[in-house]
């Protein structure tokens, strides 16, 4: 799968992800581009270098599915392997949901791989969902934040991201 996302065959507009042993592509969805495009410039306007934010690139986890976050901080010092990062440099994930009731984004164990913030904006239940501590099997912290109000963390590296979710667009659960 990792071969098939470098050489590019993935369809423009399509996410591809491999999420416990299936292969799952999704449209990206208008909301969700429009949320991670407000995340980025909320990050990069914290003074995070535009380097150290992408969104949808590979990130590799030891003995488990490798993931393209829709929204990633990455650690001063991370080494970037061909079109992809370990997740031992990651800092922070973003990621929207492009369903209603996507279960695969909230049952992410990216605390066991000590991701210290994990966010989901979901433009369904207009809702961020925040989350912190790492440990082996998820979060020790989560903290529920309505869209309208903001959200705000502090990395690893001492840089505060403060994120105005206001203009995070919603979507119903029936597509429209």
């Amino acid at each position: 799968m990792s071969e098939l996302i470098e050489r590019g065959a993935v369809p423009e507009g399509y996410k591809v992800e491999v999420f416990d042993g299936r292969v799952i592509m999704t449209p990206q969805s208008p909301e969700q581009d429009w949320t991670v495009s407000d995340v980025k410039d909320a990050v990069k306007a914290s003074g995070i270098a535009r380097e150290r934010v992408f969104g949808d690139v590979l990130i590799t986890f030891p003995g488990e599915n490798d993931a393209a976050p829709d929204l990633t901080i990455v650690n001063f010092d991370a080494e970037r392997r061909r079109n992809s990062y370990s997740c031992l440099d990651v800092l922070a994930v973003v990621e929207v949901p492009s369903e209603p009731e996507d279960e695969k984004d909230y049952v992410r164990k990216y605390g066991r791989f000590g991701i210290d913030f994990y966010m989901i904006a979901d433009p369904f239940k207009t809702m961020v969902t925040l989350m912190s501590e790492p440990h082996a099997s998820g979060y020790g912290r989560v903290v529920e934040v309505p869209y309208g109000e903001s959200v705000s963390f502090t990395l690893a590296t001492g840089e505060r991201v403060e994120i105005d979710t206001g203009t995070f667009p919603t979507r119903d659960a029936s597509g429209a």
